[in-house]
């Protein structure tokens, strides 16, 4: 770097470009190119985790070195690590073509935010200014100046944070005067030649300056960032351009001009000073803090603001639930700084509410910053409220704030909105005058409300937005949070689209003065964007939304008044521009046509929410119509309003009914006297006899209203009279309320001539006593008692009889008669209501009901009252029958649920629920369970009825068990003691179908179908109990009786089947712990044994047969009872038992293998096949018990099954089969113990068992389908395998995976429950693999960190951890692989594949395999390789070395993290210089190193050639001494980084051999052994001789081309990347290794002596 030029890469382009990023590595692809600079190339990469800048210096000469300034640049950013507005790079990578510095990808830069809406504001381009200022002088206190401050190097987030970036310490210092190029190639990275470099760093050309030895000083520093701050403040204009600095350098150039724009004086004079000319006279960063405080920049920022908004960012250490806030923090001097390296890339936004599981969302870093300023918002307040006291303008200011009625109604309710922020109490405070800190918080608020995940959170920030919006001025409610709140309105989250609805209607209403730009914001935003709110589908946001519409109307047209004021008037004179612009768009449109649409945007709405299927959003219409009315005016209220109105009251919902006429009275005062008269008044009149008497009181105080308005004429007031006096006698309080209040209301409204004339005659028979005057208070304190309720309810009954009686009928007029007048009515009412019918007139059934109302209670006054109210009880249950028969206008799924007939989910948007049991019926087992399955069932009903008896019923029973008993044992030759006892009742039994000479033998056949050929095998004992010769010519002497008394049925035959009969018993109430089966769920019963409990109650099962979770006793027993049906034995599931050992076939060739003990011809490894079927990396090979096939799977999410035979007849390099079943990278597989079953687990949590059908009968074998017969899944996201391992015992099929959040799980196939579970601490790492002993008492797990861990496996105890990994203190070795010594150490002994250090390389053996004797805990053993350059020189003696135990807890474990990797620790002190700094995941900083020797994968045994490896446990005792004849066996075969295949000897070191190798037959280790001095560790040593020629070579990567030139045919033979993954095969061939490698790449090879 520095002024050296890349030369002849000056003009490189971005395909060049690429390649060089393709040596960072798969994961960095490159995206495009950015900036022009010549010097550093910029490109823009992406990454898994986001995307990323990479700065790109190509060598031109591989010679040059660039550790002086890759240490230059670590030192920098340790020291600028705690900065808060400091982001420097992350990673630097140097290699022999180009230096890279990376760091995260942020999208804008200050350059970019100057000209990016919303424009920057005051406040906010100070508060830009102290985050600048502030970054700088902490720097400097670290002495680390910038050297090359401009606006493209501040990087602005969306809440206005600013990292200060790409410090350029590898810059020159000076540069010369005359020579414009170095500016250039330099500096000028955009083109613009924009300069802001201090004029004291360019130099005249005779002047002895040396550019690179003085430092960047903070004067230059100062002049750069003044130059930025006045770039902001000219919005965007920049201060100097290089020619204009060289004048101004000169004195020739003046830039008071150009700093008159700026109105802030103070700024101004800041810039002044900052870009001085003598370097002398600018001060220092901090006196310029200092000197600001309080004048020019806020004191908010200083005590507040910018150490609260840096902590924001900080993650709490205990994750909140979603329902609960987060724990309380404390900003108060908070000090924590927010790091740039925790900002991370948010992933695309997931569906939160209205999805299938909301409970899968989990909180983001957004949820967490907008719940922590919803606490923390009470205390912020007064920071603002004290700001805002300093800026608002104390002028009277015209009010538009909607004015609204007195009465109660649901707008008054939700409007203002209710605030839900602790500890908050909102004060009233006037809208300030510019805006302050508070558009600050809203700048870092909306930047997290659109990422946020769980719905609780936006509606905390809409809480918060609504609280800030006090302290905003109204230009910025409209321009910064209103876009927000509209984007909310779409959201996924019902509850926040209402919450949203709320909001934005809130801060809308509050604005009182609008720009010019704002003048159109209703027509031509705010209202097409919640047109889509009247059809949600959710009725709670519409309702919320029919609410709002009115306040909306109201506000739209306040706000077209403000606009038509502005255009009529003029604007103020800070918007010329906006005038001119608004002047432009709208010139056109004229205020009465700019109304008119209005009109027709809300009446659509309108039109839509009146017309809501849901009676919940008309409600909501109703209850604020009369703004609505008055907005859209008398005709249109007639024609959109009241004709949609009217249809309400045909509504079965009451509700909907009560609320029209709570709304219709100031409909009507809108509507007018012709629509009253014509219209509505019948309407009410009609409903005086409704159904629900609280429509009838709020129709009698609509009436009142009405009347008191004086809508009514007086002949109407006659009418209505006539139809409410009679409810004085109502039994409803609320209705004779009702009907006293209109009645004092239409007295005040007529003559008193006739009202004392005329209505008091009428109304004098339904009081107790005169009155004085007639008023509310004076009629209910004389009103006769009502008609009794019981009495009044059985009228109604009465009446809506079919055939009326003369009761009903004597009253009514033919209906040819003359109507009466309302005087007439009144008259005859008075006259007729002191008298009554002669009972001679009534009919018997007239006599018998009323003596059923005087059986009720009914008085003889009473009957004068009923005799009162026969028309309003007549029309009431007229109305009652006319409901009753009208169709239901209810919702389909509220039908469905009062219907009485079958009920269809599916009509109740119900999704069926898809429940799996844990076994499955498979292949064949399919035919056979549709024959047997509803013959078993009706037997299991049968049998498991509570009323079957066993022994009761008759003596007989006992005596026909017996004999059928003794029967059973005479065949079978075994008794079958059944242990029958009298009395005993209600007992539940499985037995197996009978059959019957006559019944058809094809469909009842309980056989199984023929097993396949190769299968053959002895038959179990439990496959038939009864001969077959006998099954079907037995039949028992005496009958047998099962829960019958009809002792005349003949005796049924008793058949045999090799079938075995399943069955669920109840679970007993204490189970032994020695219990084969857990669950007490199943039990194979054979057919001549029935297993018999005594009667209990049904209990659920201790462990579920299927996925249900709940507790519902039927659908329990209705799985347990499919469960049953459907499983079969478990051999059924996994396939035969097959032998251990290779397949012997008939007619095939046998390679023989000659020992290497017999022979001292050289061992050399034959490739006999090439497979790459995968493609991506192969993770794990597995071989069958009989080396039949063996599997591998890979990253490519697919596990493939490989037949052996084919590696000698018919060689193919296809697999028999590929499993897909997988959506997920493979990571590990294992096969089952004595099954062709394998396991394979995937990165995505899945666990699947798959059986592989093979059919060994012929010469070759033949394969069927692979089927998946078992699944398992992590219950964590993000939680997977990394190994496992299984083995058989007599009670289950045990399966012990380990995963990555160190969980050590043993599961059984055959039930799938989890029989044990170890948490490993977790600080210890990800578990990479495991091994156990043979008689599986204790486990051993390695982890991604180098600790082994010994766990206790019967009791669940951790017994042990310790370290592994020769090295320095501090660093951490992973584990590979760990497996148990095959000969030595009588089963303690675990070999374990360390990884070596990944840092520069040091002289001194790697170790490869540490031998570690796990009761001692010491190492006994260890394999390691070295290079020297003559095979002379001294091995060096190995030293005892105990295990060093590991960290206790997670603290201490970060700790010496802490301590390893960082100055100061211990570790890292004892560290060689070159390995400082470094990691493991940082080793291509530097150089790349030579390939790494680390062993990644082995596998052990006892003979190579043959079959007894110790993965098998049935063949050697480990935990005993080994036999003599024994000892000289064992073999370790190791995969490596370096791609090398080793053939360990483990009784003769010297026979090791390397079987394959990428350098080719040139190059031969030698082995040798060296013990320590006390003979207690042994120190197994390969060496290789390089030249120092050659070692020089193999210290670069090789050259592919140059590899294949020289050894093609090595190259086409060897691996040509990591092996990962081994595994020894015996068939066809003795002595076969198959190795995956990270290609994908398998090969397998044949092991012999040379020829």
């Amino acid at each position: 770097m520095g002024n050296v030029q890349s030369g002849s890469t000056l003009t490189r382009t971005g395909g060049a470009l690429d390649s060089f990023v393709s040596e960072l590595g798969g994961d960095i692809v490159y995206e495009k190119s950015i900036g022009h600079c010549r010097f550093l190339k910029t490109v823009k990469c992406r990454h898994r985790n986001g995307y990323l800048v990479v700065k790109i210096f190509i060598k031109h000469d591989p010679g040059i070195s660039l550790r002086t300034h890759v240490r230059k640049q670590k030192v920098d950013r340790e020291a600028l690590l705690d900065i808060p507005n400091v982001y420097s790079y992350q990673a630097f990578v140097e290699t022999e073509k180009a230096g890279y510095l990376i760091r995260q990808w942020i999208t804008s830069n200050l350059y970019d935010r100057i000209s990016t809406r919303p424009f920057l504001s005051i406040v906010e381009k100070k508060w830009i200014v102290f985050q600048l200022l502030s970054a700088l002088s902490l720097s400097h206190l670290q002495k680390t100046p910038h050297g090359d401050i401009k606006s493209t190097n501040v990087l602005v987030t969306s809440s206005n944070w600013v990292y200060l970036t790409d410090f350029a310490s590898y810059k020159p210092t000076r540069l010369p005067l005359d020579d414009p190029s170095d500016f250039s190639f330099f500096f000028d990275t955009t083109g613009r030649r924009t300069c802001y470099i201090a004029p004291e760093r360019f130099y005249k050309t005779n002047a002895n300056v040396e550019a690179d030895k003085e430092p960047v000083t903070e004067a230059m520093d100062i002049f750069s960032a003044g130059c930025v701050i006045a770039e902001m403040f000219l919005e965007g204009a920049p201060l100097f351009n290089l020619s204009q600095l060289f004048k101004y350098r000169e004195g020739e150039y003046n830039v008071d001009g150009q700093l008159a724009a700026i109105e802030d004086e103070g700024i101004r004079s800041m810039i002044k000073q900052m870009i001085s000319l003598d370097p002398g006279t600018r001060q220092t960063f901090e006196s310029i803090l200092t000197s600001s405080r309080g004048n020019i920049l806020p004191e908010c920022f200083y005590s507040f603001l910018h150490d609260y908004i840096s902590s924001i960012g900080e993650r709490p250490l205990v994750l909140p639930h979603s329902s609960s806030p987060p724990p309380p923090h404390s900003f108060a001097g908070n000090s924590a700084q927010i790091l740039p390296t925790t900002i991370a890339m948010k992933p695309g936004k997931e569906p939160v509410a209205g999805a299938t599981s909301v409970a899968e969302a989990l909180p983001s870093d957004s949820d967490y910053r907008i719940a922590r300023i919803w606490e923390d918002y009470a205390n912020i307040e007064p920071f603002l409220a004290e700001s805002d006291a300093e800026r608002t303008v104390m002028d009277v200011r015209v009010d538009f704030q909607a004015t609204t009625p007195a009465t109660s109604n649901t707008h008054q309710e939700i409007f203002p909105v209710t605030l839900h922020i602790p500890s908050h109490n909102p004060a009233s405070s006037r809208t300030p005058a510019e805006d302050g800190p508070a558009l600050i918080l809203l700048s870092l608020l909306l930047a997290n409300i659109r990422n946020c995940s769980l719905p609780s959170s936006r509606l905390r920030a809409l809480d918060v937005l609504l609280a800030l919006s006090s302290h905003l001025t109204d230009e910025s409610k409209l321009d910064r949070a209103v876009p927000y709140i509209v984007e909310l309105l779409r959201d996924e989250g019902a509850i926040v689209r209402a919450a949203a609805m709320q909001t934005l209607m809130q801060i809308l209403m509050k604005v009182s003065v609008i720009t010019p730009s704002n003048a159109s914001i209703f027509p031509e935003y705010i209202i097409p964007n919640i047109r889509y709110l009247v059809q949600d589908p959710e009725v709670f946001v519409r309702a919320t939304y029919a609410q709002c519409i009115s306040p909306l109307a109201e506000t739209a047209l306040r706000y077209l008044e403000m606009g038509q004021a502005l255009k009529a008037h003029g604007v103020t004179p800070g918007f010329d521009n906006e005038r001119r612009e608004y002047d432009e768009m709208h010139f056109e449109v004229s205020y009465d046509t700019s109304l008119y649409d209005l009109h027709l945007a809300i009446q659509e709405h309108l039109s839509a929410l009146l017309m809501d299927p849901s009676p919940v959003v008309k409600r909501a219409v109703l209850h604020n119509i009369s703004s609505l009315c008055i907005f859209l005016g008398r005709q249109k209220t007639n024609d959109v309003v009241l004709s949609h109105m009217i249809t309400y009251l045909n509504d079965r919902d009451w509700s909907l009914r009560h609320a029209f006429f709570e709304s219709i009275v100031d409909v009507a005062a809108c509507a007018g006297g012709k629509s009253l008269e014509e219209y509505i008044l019948p309407l009410m009149v009609q409903a005086l006899s409704d159904v629900e008497e609280s429509v009838v009181a709020r129709v009698l105080s609509a009436l009142t209203s009405l009347c008191e308005l004086g809508l009514f004429q007086k002949m109407r007031i006659w009418e209505l009279l006539s139809a409410t006096l009679s409810f004085f006698y109502h039994p409803n309080v609320w209705v004779r309320q009702g009907a006293a209040a209109f009645v004092a209301s239409a007295a005040k409204h007529l003559q008193p001539s006739d009202v004392w004339c005329i209505l008091y005659p009428s109304l004098r028979h339904l009081l107790r006593s005169d009155v004085r005057d007639i008023d509310e208070q004076s009629l209910l304190a004389t009103m006769k008692p009502p008609l009794p309720r019981a009495v009044f309810d059985g009228a109604v009954q009465w009446a809506m009889t079919v055939e009326r009686t003369t009761f009903w009928r004597g009253n009514r007029k033919p209906a040819a008669a003359k109507v009466e007048s309302a005087k007439d009515s009144i008259m005859s009412m008075r006259k007729g209501s002191s008298t009554i019918i002669a009972p001679r007139k009534w009919t018997e059934e007239d006599e018998a009901q009323l003596q059923k109302l005087r059986n009720l209670g009914m008085t003889p006054a009473d009957e004068a009252k009923l005799q009162a109210m026969r028309d309003c009880i007549l029309k009431v249950a007229t109305n009652a029958s006319s409901f009753a028969s009208r169709p239901r206008t209810e919702p389909e799924h509220e039908k469905i649920m009062h219907s009485t007939s079958i009920v269809e989910f599916q009509k109740l948007s119900v999704v069926p629920k898809t429940i799996f049991l844990k076994s499955r019926t498979t292949g064949s087992e399919n035919v056979r369970s549709q024959f047997t399955t509803r013959r078993s069932t009706d037997l299991l009903a049968r049998l498991s009825t509570p009323r079957t008896s066993l022994g009761g019923g008759n003596d007989s029973g006992p005596a026909a068990y017996e004999e059928l008993r003794r029967k059973l044992a005479g065949i079978n030759q075994s008794a079958v003691s059944l242990n029958l006892v009298a009395g005993m009742r209600d007992k539940n039994v499985v037995s197996p179908s009978t059959t019957t000479p006559s019944a058809n033998p094809q469909p009842t056949s309980l056989a199984p179908p023929n097993p396949s050929a190769g299968h053959d095998r002895p038959s179990s004992p439990t496959d038939s109990v009864v001969s077959t010769t006998n099954s079907l010519t037995l039949r028992s002497p005496v009958r047998l009786q099962i829960g019958s008394t009809d002792g005349q049925k003949a005796a049924p035959a008793v058949g045999s089947s090799n079938t075995n009969a399943i069955g669920v018993f109840e679970a007993p109430r204490m189970r032994s712990d020695v219990s084969p089966e857990v669950s007490g769920r199943t039990t194979p019963v054979s057919a001549a044994g029935v297993t018999r409990q005594g009667h209990r109650r049904r209990v659920s099962s201790l462990n579920p047969v299927s996925t249900y979770e709940g507790r519902e006793p039927g659908i329990n027993n209705l799985l347990e009872d499919l469960y049953s049906d459907n499983s079969r034995e478990l051999q059924n599931d996994f396939g035969p038992k097959v032998h251990e050992g290779p397949v012997r076939r008939r007619g095939a060739t046998r390679q023989s293998f000659i020992s290497r003990d017999s022979s001292g011809r050289r061992i050399e490894a034959a490739l006999i096949a090439h497979l790459q079927s995968h493609s991506d990396c192969v993770t794990g090979l597995a071989v069958s018990p009989d080396h039949a096939f063996f599997v591998s799977c890979s990253d490519d999410t697919t596990v493939k099954i490989w037949d052996t035979a084919r590696l000698e007849r018919n060689v193919t390099s296809k697999p028999r089969h590929t499993y897909t079943q997988h959506h997920a990278k493979v990571k590990s597989v294992c096969m089952l113990e004595g099954v062709h079953c394998f396991a394979s687990a995937a990165e995505d949590g899945s666990l699947h068992v798959v059986r592989v059908h093979v059919n060994q009968s012929g010469s070759l074998p033949k394969y069927g389908k692979v089927q998946a017969i078992r699944e398992h899944r992590m219950n964590i996201t993000g939680e997977y395998i990394t190994c496992m391992q299984h083995y058989n015992t007599e009670l289950a099929s045990s399966l012990v995976y380990a995963t990555t959040h160190s969980t050590i799980t043993t599961l059984d196939l055959r039930t799938m429950q989890v029989l044990q579970q170890l948490e490993n601490p977790r600080h210890f790492g990800s578990i990479t693999c495991m091994c156990l002993d043979r008689k599986r008492t204790w486990l051993l797990v390695g982890t991604f960190s180098g600790v082994l861990s010994l766990w206790d496996k019967r009791f669940g105890l951790l017994l042990k951890s310790w370290r592994v990994g020769k090295s320095v203190p501090g660093r951490m070795s992973r584990v590979h692989q760990c497996v148990v010594h095959p000969t030595r150490g009588k089963g303690r002994w675990v070999m374990v594949a360390v990884e070596s250090w990944k840092g520069p390389s040091e002289p001194g053996p790697a170790t490869l395999i540490e031998v570690w004797d796990i009761e001692k805990t010491t190492l006994v053993e260890s394999y390691v390789t070295r290079t020297t350059t003559s095979a002379s020189e001294p091995i060096p003696e190995p030293e005892p070395e105990a295990g060093v135990e590991a960290e206790p807890t997670a603290a201490a474990a970060i700790a010496a993290l802490v301590n390893s990797r960082y100055p100061g620790g211990t570790a890292y002190v004892n560290m060689p210089n070159r390995s400082r700094g470094s990691s493991q995941s940082g080793q291509r900083e530097d150089s790349l190193p030579a390939p790494s020797p680390d062993i990644r994968t082995m596998a052990v045994g006892l003979d190579f050639g043959g079959h007894s490896g110790v993965h098998r446990s049935d063949i050697i005792d480990l935990s005993a001494d080994v036999p003599v004849s024994n000892r000289s066996r064992g073999f370790m075969v190791s995969g490596s980084e370096d791609r090398r295949i080793r053939l360990w000897d483990l009784s003769k070191l010297e026979r090791t051999t390397v079987l394959v190798s990428p350098e080719g037959e040139q190059d031969k280790p030698a082995y040798s052994t060296v013990r320590s001095s006390d003979e207690t560790v042994t120190a197994n040593v390969e060496t290789w001789v390089h030249s120092p020629t050659s070692s020089s070579q193999n210290n670069r990567a090789a050259q592919r081309m140059s590899t294949i030139t020289h050894n093609q045919q090595n190259l086409l033979r060897a691996h040509h990347d990591i092996i990962t993954a081994l595994a020894c095969i015996d068939s066809p061939f003795r002595g076969g290794i198959v190795s995956g490698d990270r290609t994908g790449v398998i090969k397998v090879w044949r092991v012999g002596p040379s020829d």
